[in-house]
């Protein structure tokens, strides 16, 4: 048997012949093969059924089939006597294989009933009108993954679509997809069909109605400024518009099995609207065309486009996913999905963009502040979030100056005294160097960017200006116990803690002045007696509140030189009656009843 199926001829016609009064006769006297237990398949061809029964029984109704069952079993098991089941080899399914693959068994099912070839009708012979298994005791399901005869939803698309199905198998449809079944979508049809309406895929007895679309129809369907707008539809899944509107398995959106095809109107890109690159929106209305946020690209691009690097497109004129460029836009180098720009993106066009700049290219992916119209895209607050960097271009956008807060990265900690000394004022790369605004480093430690929480964490990534490096060596932090090194301005000794270390500049002179080293700032380093008085307080001599030139102004007033700081000498107040002579550098005072008179320094 060249064909899948054993269906019936047609038996109230052959009675009508003497042919078929013989054919009865033959069969009771032969007990449906009774006497030839090596009947042969191609025996049964010719001698117990009319001509063209071959071609002629699939797709017949599920009604005649007890007529076949006088003699054959649909079943594997034998019915004894030679007699052949309806998967004996050469029938049904054995003739085709890998009849198992959707393509081919699915293909078939989707064939108008009561034709050669097949139908949902023909699977119910031998798996039940139910679909659960029947006389073969295989059920649709157990592959299918649903009880049905189908895959499991969506059936929209590709060759898994619905539309391909000949309307002719309604009535089997119709078993589940009722108005008001739970396979049934809310609303499909609003209106039913009358009572006693036969099944019908566009009369209003299961999903469509008499429209004969699944969708509006008219102006509405057309019109951007309405929410039925087709457009709105069709970015969920361009393969759903395919598979009436085109031809599935091709890039065909010419019409397929409705009268209007997507490119009559879509001239240029056949199922969609050009330039397809405008900045998306979140919601409606406001409508624009915009591939950005299209569901199913995988798919639905792929119809077309290469969405799969390296992949040869369907249409050889679509723009890969993977160009650089198309007509002047920007697209995805490295593919779908991805933003068009480097990640991290620390050129200009980024850190000092303007709210033009955002305008024209930043904001079809990224919003300043609410929800991005890209979900994958960060806001700019992610990492701006003391204010918006179109309207604060520089550091004060996430910091202030100095920063001034309780948690980073606006911790104030130390920032305050050290803003205040000279040359550091509105310098932040004295100890910051290189690891501000445009760095890797800067935005590594960036608030809330994914993958990145190791870094997320205070302190700040520190890298002092060559500049203070202390005669000993590099500046350097431990961001451990976030202490410095080798830093000039505390004469390369190590600093108390960045977290809350002080130092008491007026009378802890030895904490950054050191006797007998080589540094910039060393007690010795213009000569002097103070090896000679290393036994004595600095502050018997020093009074750092004393002259004009004095204090912390006078004190760190060149702290980006060698020279670093005012004229100690400025500084000179005896703890008793004496003078110091700057011009000549003596001193005159009786000191620890030692008497100094014009005693060089």
């Amino acid at each position: 048997m060249r064909n899948r199926y054993y269906f019936p001829f047609t038996w109230a016609s052959f009675l009508k012949g003497a042919l078929g009064l013989i054919f009865l006769v033959s069969l009771g006297l032969l007990a449906c093969g009774g006497g030839s237990k090596n009947a042969s398949v191609v025996d049964y061809f010719g001698f117990y059924h009319p001509p063209k029964w071959v071609t002629d029984h699939p797709g017949q109704a599920v009604a005649k089939l007890n007529a076949c069952l006088q003699c054959h079993s649909t079943s594997v098991i034998s019915v004894g006597s030679g007699v052949p089941n309806c998967q004996t080899s050469g029938c049904h399914h054995t003739t085709l294989p890998g009849f198992q693959n959707a393509d081919i068994h699915g293909a078939r099912a989707m064939h108008a009933a009561n034709t050669a070839g097949g139908s949902l009708v023909s699977c119910q012979i031998c798996h039940g009108s139910d679909f659960k298994g029947g006389e073969s005791n295989v059920s649709c399901g157990s592959c299918h993954g649903v009880p049905a005869p189908h895959p499991a939803k969506p059936w929209l698309g590709g060759t898994l679509s619905h539309a391909n199905t000949d309307p002719s198998n309604a009535p089997v449809c119709a078993k589940c997809h009722f108005p008001g079944s739970a396979s049934n979508p809310a609303g499909h049809p609003a209106v039913p069909a009358a009572a006693g309406t036969a099944p019908g895929c566009f009369n209003n007895t299961m999903c469509h109605g008499d429209a004969g679309a699944p969708h509006a129809l008219g102006a509405i369907w057309k019109d951007p400024t309405s929410a039925a707008f087709h457009g709105i539809e069709a970015k969920k899944n361009l393969t759903y518009c395919q598979a009436c509107h085109g031809t599935p398995g091709t890039t065909k959106f010419d019409g397929g099995i409705t009268t209007t095809g997507c490119s009559a109107c879509h001239t240029a890109a056949k199922a969609h609207s050009f330039p397809w690159s405008a900045a998306p929106v979140v919601s409606f209305p406001g409508y624009v065309a915009s591939h950005r946020n299209a569901g199913k690209y995988t798919t639905a691009c792929a119809v077309c486009h290469d969405v799969t690097k390296g992949r040869t497109a369907p249409d050889p004129t679509a723009p890969s996913c993977f160009s650089a460029s198309f007509n002047a836009t920007g697209c995805h180098a490295n593919g779908p999905g991805i933003a068009n720009h480097p990640v991290p993106f620390l050129t200009t066009a980024h850190t000092t963009v303007t709210s033009a700049g955002f305008a024209a290219d930043c904001q079809a992916c990224h919003a300043v502040t609410g929800t991005s119209p890209v979900t994958a895209a960060p806001l700019c607050t992610t990492c701006h979030q003391a204010s918006s960097p179109l309207t604060t271009s520089n550091c004060a956008s996430c910091h202030t100056k100095p920063p001034t807060g309780t948690a980073f990265p606006n911790a104030a900690v130390l920032h305050p005294k050290h803003e205040a000394l000279s040359g550091v004022t509105a310098n932040c790369s004295v100890c910051h160097n290189g690891v501000g605004t445009g760095s890797q480093s800067h935005y590594d430690h960036a608030n809330a960017r994914p993958g990145k929480n190791a870094l997320r964490v205070a302190p700040a990534p520190v890298a002092f200006l060559a500049t203070y490096n202390a005669k000993s060596g590099t500046a350097s932090f431990n961001p451990t116990t976030q202490t410095c090194s080798n830093v000039s301005c505390h004469g390369g000794q190590t600093t108390p803690s960045w977290a809350g270390g002080t130092i008491n500049v007026a009378t802890q002179c030895t904490a950054c002045h050191v006797s007998g080293t080589s540094q910039y700032n060393s007690q010795n380093l213009n000569g002097g007696e103070h090896s000679k008085h290393s036994n004595y307080a600095c502050t018997e001599c020093h009074n750092m509140t004393k002259g004009a030139n004095a204090g912390a102004t006078s004190h760190f007033a060149n702290l980006a030189t060698q020279t670093m700081e005012g004229p100690a000498s400025a500084t000179i107040q005896f703890g008793v009656t004496g003078t110091y002579n700057t011009t000549a550098k003596t001193c005159t005072l009786t000191c620890h009843n030692e008497s100094h008179n014009n005693r060089s320094w």
